[in-house]
């Protein structure tokens, strides 16, 4: 499946390379953004579906860019930087930022995490139909990952089929998707609670001689 991409990135070179393994994979890049402001008038005038924001960029630094990008266009992003500083990635985090890639992006480690986040952005937009702002909306989705790979865990099933199955749950049983997680995860603490962990002993067998 292609996607629409947005690169935010003031660094010339790095844009441009960037921009090359996104169209080599397929998808499409509506645009270049040099600054955090010109991200923004850019997503407000295309359907964005996935955004590589900079972490340092002139004006509106990355961090506040991205959590823009997510509280008004329900777009994916990506956060690029050069050191994997906590401070920063705890900011992205916040912000609703997907993942965080290190500088230089390599086209193995950019591909995947693509489709990683188109799958978070169409999560996401289902969050937001019953979160009233988008720090609840955050939270439900940490409860949502839980409850998915427990589903996962549980039941082989793949990180798609697992949230589909979760939204199901939610329908048949007429429930929001934070009340469909809490079940599942005290469902699975329950399981665990009553699962012996010390090891059955073997029995000894005495062979005579």
């Amino acid at each position: 499946m292609a996607y629409r991409v947005m690169v935010v990135e003031d660094e010339s070179l790095v844009a441009v390379g960037v921009v090359a393994m996104i169209q080599e994979a397929g998808h499409e890049v509506v645009g270049v953004a040099r600054s955090g402001e010109e991200a923004l008038e850019m997503a407000a005038d295309n359907d964005v579906q996935i955004a590589l924001v900079d972490v340092k960029l002139p004006g509106i630094n990355g961090i506040e860019t991205a959590r823009q990008l997510v509280s008004k266009y329900n777009t994916a992003v990506i956060i690029l930087t050069a050191y994997a500083d906590p401070e920063f990635i705890e900011g992205a985090v916040a912000a609703g930022a997907f993942t965080y890639l290190l500088k230089p992006v390599t086209k193995e480690t950019l591909l995947p995490n693509l489709e990683i986040a188109a799958a978070r952005a169409s999560e996401l937009v289902e969050l937001r139909k019953e979160a009233q702002d988008l720090r609840t909306s955050l939270e439900v989705r940490k409860l949502s990952e839980r409850a998915k790979h427990v589903l996962m865990e549980r039941l082989s099933l793949s990180e798609a089929d697992a949230f589909a199955h979760l939204k199901q749950k939610c329908r048949n049983q007429n429930k929001t998707l934070r009340q469909a997680s809490e079940e599942i995860l005290a469902a699975d603490e329950a399981f665990l609670a009553g699962v012996d962990k010390d090891p059955p002993k073997k029995n000894r067998v005495e062979v005579g001689v």
